[in-house]
């Protein structure tokens, strides 16, 4: 399994996953010819494309990969069609021999999903847009192999901010996004022995910096006695380095 962070923020979400069976994109916040300068060689066709809710970063580009692909879509959001005015959509898991795409709830201000994807024995599991995570969905995550979270948001960047009161209290709630200091103890928590890599994303370019998610990370990981062998930063403006799993 390959993955490739291509755009990660307010402005757009779009990754990659590639596998033995099927090239994925979960979200597509970017049109495809955005996408398609940032990695070499373009996008490969793509079959499936998973949402995992219905903001404009997370589905603005939707309609430019559907012309070009025409893929499979699969969602937990039951209004996507008539949002795109698209028939291939289904709102079940995807179950087949050595492959698995399950959805699981995630806490936002609008229906939101988080994602695990099993390939052989390898599984990766996507986070963003949740206030909190509950314990039954932590149970499920523990010890994969490659973890996406949403590392949003420095608490006293945010507060200290120009961001309006109501606007602070949305993200700082059970249905806003997680903060670096959540995210790293949701992370020090389920991360294993199989965890060999973990990409912060969705970091708030007004209440975040690289450096800060990253210091609160290490910080919290070094207190539990965690390490990782790959730690990323996702990035709004360009791909990561391919990833594999």
């Amino acid at each position: 399994m390959i993955v490739k962070q291509l755009a990660s923020g307010s402005k757009g979400n779009v990754t990659l996953v590639e596998t033995k069976k099927h090239n994925i994109l979960i979200d597509a916040g970017l049109p495809l010819k955005k996408i398609n300068e940032r990695i070499e060689g373009g996008l490969p066709s793509i079959d499936i494309i998973l949402i995992t809710h219905t903001h404009d970063d997370h589905i603005k580009g939707l309609n430019s990969y559907i012309k070009e692909y025409k893929p499979k879509i699969y969602t937990k959001v039951e209004n996507l069609k008539e949002k795109i005015n698209y028939e291939d959509i289904s709102n079940d898991d995807l179950i087949e021999d050595n492959f698995s795409i399950v959805f699981f709830p995630l806490s936002h201000d609008t229906p939101c999903s988080g994602i695990l994807i099993k390939e052989d024995d390898k599984e990766l599991v996507y986070i963003t847009d949740t206030g909190y995570i509950n314990t039954k969905v932590l149970d499920k995550i523990m010890n994969k192999d490659m973890y996406i979270m949403e590392s949003n948001h420095d608490i006293e960047k945010l507060r200290n901010g120009k961001y309006p009161f109501f606007l602070q209290q949305r993200i700082l709630g059970d249905k806003g996004h997680l903060s670096n200091e959540m995210s790293s103890k949701y992370l020090a928590k389920v991360a294993g022995k199989n965890t060999k890599a973990i990409v912060l994303a969705h970091l708030s370019e007004e209440n975040n910096t690289e450096d800060l998610a990253l210091s609160t990370f290490l910080e919290t990981f070094d207190k539990n006695h965690k390490k990782v062998e790959n730690l990323y930063i996702a990035k709004q403006d360009e791909a990561l380095k391919k990833i594999e799993v």
